[in-house]
């Protein structure tokens, strides 16, 4: 209905943007630059941001673009568990079977990350998503991975994203040798004001219009209602489309971006 509606040759707004169309916003210039340095300086690196600011969005984003004979993304969507959990997961994204016991298993993943890197030439890229769950054993566990012993080459990328508990976590005393192994990183704010307005057009651009489908008011109310956070800019924006093209409104307005807040539950 939306589509037919106004004219849209795909959805705007959608939860799973394409990678070649995000909105190049200061924030995400930010963050490409810091995992670009990351992945060509090795070592680890942490994002962080609120719920729905668009860190897995952007982790994601940049990997794709990744060649895929040069590196190997390990991308770990966490839930609570143990760090045998956690070594398991790893094993498995390295498509080996994991050992039983712990200190084997963690061997286990030091020979095949060795060998991907002077056997295969490829490097492994290991992404811990919603870090902010992992258990303090298991945070404790990533520098044993990212640790040679006596080797100074850097064998493995390690990229913690989750939410600002993770970086209040981090800063624990039992977390010091994580934590100094961090070589960038960045929080994740909202869309300024400005930024919101580009964002919009952005992405009706994108779907296939070029006229402007929100105006000042609903614009403005979308910003307060949302503070620029990218997964609530989205949500919200498709529900007011979607009450427009049910009302027969060609443009949105306040009254309009009013009741779709109600909607969204935001």
């Amino acid at each position: 209905m939306v589509e037919a509606f106004f004219g849209f040759k795909k959805t705007p707004f959608g939860d799973s943007p394409d990678p070649k169309q995000l909105f190049p916003s200061q924030a995400w210039n930010q963050v490409k630059a810091r995992l670009q340095f990351l992945v060509d300086h090795r070592g680890a690196g942490l994002i962080t941001g609120e719920v729905g600011s668009g860190k897995s969005t952007a982790a994601r984003s940049f990997t794709a673009g990744l060649n895929p004979n040069l590196f190997k993304v390990m991308y770990l969507h966490w839930t609570p568990g143990s760090a045998l959990d956690l070594l398991r997961q790893v094993a498995l994204e390295l498509d080996l079977e994991p050992a039983h016991f712990r200190g084997d298993l963690a061997r286990q993943i030091s020979q095949a990350i060795v060998r991907l890197n002077q056997s295969k030439k490829q490097h492994p890229l290991l992404i811990c998503d919603e870090a902010q769950l992992l258990c303090h054993p298991a945070l404790e566990q990533l520098p044993l991975l990212l640790n040679f012993d006596m080797d100074s080459s850097r064998y493995l990328t390690l990229l913690l994203v989750g939410q600002p508990l993770l970086r209040r976590t981090l800063s624990l005393q039992m977390h010091e040798p994580l934590r100094q192994r961090i070589a960038v990183q960045y929080h994740l704010e909202g869309l300024s004001r400005e930024e919101l307005d580009a964002h919009l057009a952005h992405q009706l651009k994108a779907a296939g219009v070029t006229q402007p489908l929100f105006d000042d008011t609903a614009r403005q109310a979308l910003y307060q209602a949302t503070k620029g956070i990218l997964r609530k800019v989205n949500k919200l924006a498709l529900t007011a489309l979607r009450l427009a093209a049910a009302r027969k409104a060609h443009q949105v307005g306040e009254a309009i971006l009013l009741d779709a807040t109600t909607e969204a539950m935001l």
